[in-house]
């Protein structure tokens, strides 16, 4: 599944008028949910020249038999549900038929590894759905290879039957579905939908909803249309016959060929047809259109995050803010001994591998594109789509359209950003000015600046964004410093007076982050290596006993060294690591408080005040600050009934400051990022006296909607 990107990547292709070069499977399913099994029969055409003996896996609880080909147990799989199997075919067949049929039921459990992860099962058949990938074992997969297939399913009157591809046909209790291009695996998704579809362009919009909702089925039917025209626009041709949005009986958030899979409650939050939905169309290029070569690295999921998710937020102007927040994941979830590189990354299963597998292979995209400009970046782009349809790709044939499309070579950029772990970290040690009175009419102040590196290790090569504030501009004047080595000088010639220098000021860059760049916020309490709980003894005890199951459960986090205190059993907080305390009760409270001041916010016996006030007898609160260089959070809420759902909710607000909940379901109030003061990576500009003046960042150039 493309959250995914678990690629095992299977069988098969051959397609009805083409030549065929890779089997194909013509499968006759039928569902039986109240018994959670299937009975199926499935004819495999294989290409000619095909080995006479093949492995394939399927569920350990299918059976399989074959009235024209010699089937064995072969052993070997290290999924415990799967079996491994042999068949021999007689000579001169290039084609058999699978018999089989049992249970498939493995109910949805959440990771252990990912508080924030949605619940997973590699496969179900219940009454009120079944979900089966090629993970679930539910059709013969063969290996290392790609396939075409026709699916027929038969289930219960007022059941709909969704896979990838085209539906060629369809009844009451029966649908019958069919992909020609080559395809990774099959997935079928069956339950009691209603159905709503529209035709875009010869493309079928499709809604599958659990419950009769037009209202919501018409803003996803418009969404899909509007998305598809744009993302067709920028790449190229849609590779699918339909998009559909199927919704699924517990809380998902996957993106298959041709459809999305989302849970009840992710379909109906607000922000999701504009956030989440757009990410999961564009899979559809990316991942599921061109496929993943994931021995090299996963590429899709960077480049799908940047033309959705980030391509989104710009088009609102809310692009640098955007890259900021991705840096500062990465700052508060990765240190040095948990990094890897992005040749290591295949799918998402903790903060820290989302960090570097999307959030800096998002970095990577955009400094590519603007290191090649974005006209050229839609062309290499457009030619990897058109050149790698339906085939697997790598970072490497990445490297080679983009070489190709600017005339470049981006083998040393790619290296580094790619096969290397860890991130430059930057400061600008000195903005200094020169007047040269003879140059009077023309250019007359010599501007010197100084960069470094201070990450330990070899120097980065980068191209650094600069932006100068100028006496009597409204306009910054930009530029870009070339940079070597670890430390690098720059001279401009200005014809204005120069008064303050910021170093990538709209976050271009993929770096480390210096801490006064970034806000207190849960991210760096969540991604903290040791990390101490503070409960609060005098609290009354049914919040003392929920607090103490919230700490414990955050406990079991792998990758974390976590250590639960009551508040009398220590006598300072640490100096290393990260703390969270609990409750209003907590003796800590006070020491926290002190360190909230430095965000302009007062924590009182009342509340406090955000934008408005948030009183401790009515609402859950969630705030962050720094007590020293240690990240701390605090978290109390009036009733014990609240606890439960605020554990559940947090992790999701990580990279937010504060936050505050109220009523039964912990309905958000409000939620924000500290302000940050002062970068340190500006600076008020050295004059010639020795003297600096304090001015606020000229404004930066407009920037062009890649989309455009």
């Amino acid at each position: 599944m493309m959250r995914l990107a678990f690629a095992f990547s299977l069988i098969l292709f051959a397609v009805t008028g083409f030549a065929q070069t890779l089997p194909h499977h013509q499968l006759h399913i039928a569902l039986h949910p109240e018994q959670h099994t299937l009975i199926a029969e499935d004819h495999i055409a294989l290409p000619p020249g095909s080995p006479r003996t093949l492995y394939f896996s399927l569920h350990y609880d299918l059976n399989p038999t074959s009235p024209d080909a010699e089937i064995k147990p072969a052993g070997g799989m290290p999924e415990d549900w799967l079996r491994r199997y042999r068949v021999t075919l007689p000579p001169g067949h290039d084609s058999f038929t699978l018999n089989y049929g049992g249970e498939i039921f493995h109910p949805p459990q959440q990771d252990a590894r990912e508080a924030r992860s949605f619940e997973s099962t590699p496969g179900t058949i219940t009454t009120e759905g079944a979900v089966l990938s090629g993970d679930s074992g539910w059709y013969p997969r063969f290996s290392d290879g790609m396939l075409a297939f026709k699916l027929d399913v038969a289930m219960p009157a007022g059941w709909r039957a969704i896979s990838q591809g085209e539906r060629i046909a369809v009844s009451e209790a029966h649908a019958t579905w069919q992909e020609i291009q080559p395809q990774d695996e099959i997935y079928l998704i069956a339950a009691p939908f209603i159905e709503y579809a529209h035709n875009e362009n010869g493309i079928a919009a499709q809604v599958y909803l659990r419950n009769g909702d037009a209202a919501l089925a018409q803003r996803y039917l418009d969404a899909t249309a509007r998305y598809l025209a744009m993302y067709q626009r920028l790449i190229g041709p849609y590779p699918y016959a339909k998009f559909a949005l199927v919704e699924n009986f517990w809380e998902t958030g996957y993106g298959m060929p041709s459809f999305t899979l989302l849970g009840s409650q992710v379909i109906r939050l607000p922000f999701i047809v504009d956030s989440s939905y757009p990410h999961e169309i564009l899979h559809n290029w990316w991942g599921n259109g061109v496929y993943v070569d994931y021995a090299s690295g996963n590429w899709s999921e960077g480049l799908t995050a940047y033309l959705a998710d980030h391509l989104l937020q710009e088009q609102k102007g809310n692009g640098a803010e955007y890259r900021r927040s991705i840096l500062q994941k990465y700052a508060d979830f990765v240190s040095a001994g948990r990094d890897f590189p992005l040749t290591q990354f295949t799918s998402r299963h903790s903060a820290q591998s989302e960090a570097v597998g999307y959030g800096k292979a998002m970095m990577l995209f955009h400094m590519l594109r603007r290191q090649l400009g974005d006209e050229t970046f839609k062309r290499a782009l457009q030619n990897f789509y058109r050149n790698y349809r339906f085939k697997r790709a790598s970072f490497a044939d990445l490297e080679y359209m983009l070489s190709q499309a600017s005339g470049r070579d981006l083998k040393p950029f790619f290296a580094q950003w790619v096969q290397q772990s860890g991130a430059p970290q930057l400061r600008l040690v000195s903005a200094q000015v020169h007047y040269d009175k003879t140059r009077r009419a023309a250019a007359g102040y010599e501007l010197s600046i100084k960069v470094e590196q201070t990450q330990p290790g070899p120097a980065y090569v980068l191209d650094l964004p600069l932006a100068v504030t100028l006496a009597g501009q409204d306009g910054a004047y930009s530029t870009v410093m070339e940079m070597k080595d670890k430390q690098a000088e720059l001279h401009l010639s200005l014809a204005a007076q120069p008064l303050r220098v910021d170093l990538d000021p709209e976050f271009d860059l993929f770096r480390r982050l210096d801490r006064a760049e970034i806000p207190a916020a849960l991210s760096q309490v969540f991604g903290a290596e040791k990390l101490l709980i503070v409960l609060p003894r005098k609290a009354a005890e049914a919040l003392r006993a929920q607090y103490l199951v919230i700490a414990q459960a955050w406990q079991k986090q792998p990758a974390r060294e976590t250590v639960i205190k009551w508040d009398d059993e220590i006598e300072r907080l640490p100096d290393e690591g990260a703390v969270w305390m609990f409750g209003e009760e907590n003796r800590f409270r006070g020491e926290f408080q002190a360190a909230l001041m430095q965000s302009g916010t007062m924590l009182s016996e009342g509340g406090v005040w955000l934008a408005g006030e948030y009183q401790r007898t009515k609402h859950a609160l969630v705030l962050t600050a720094h007590i020293g260089k240690t990240p701390a959070a605090w978290l109390a809420a009036p009733d014990a009934a609240m606890l439960p759902v605020l554990a559940r909710k947090l992790p999701h607000y990580a990279k937010f400051s504060y936050a505050a909940f109220s009523g039964p379901e912990l309905t958000n109030l409000i939620k924000g990022v500290w302000p940050i003061a002062r970068s340190p990576l500006a600076l008020a500009v050295k004059q010639e006296d020795g003297n600096t003046v304090e001015v606020p960042r000229a404004k930066l150039a407009a920037r062009a909607n890649l989309s455009k």
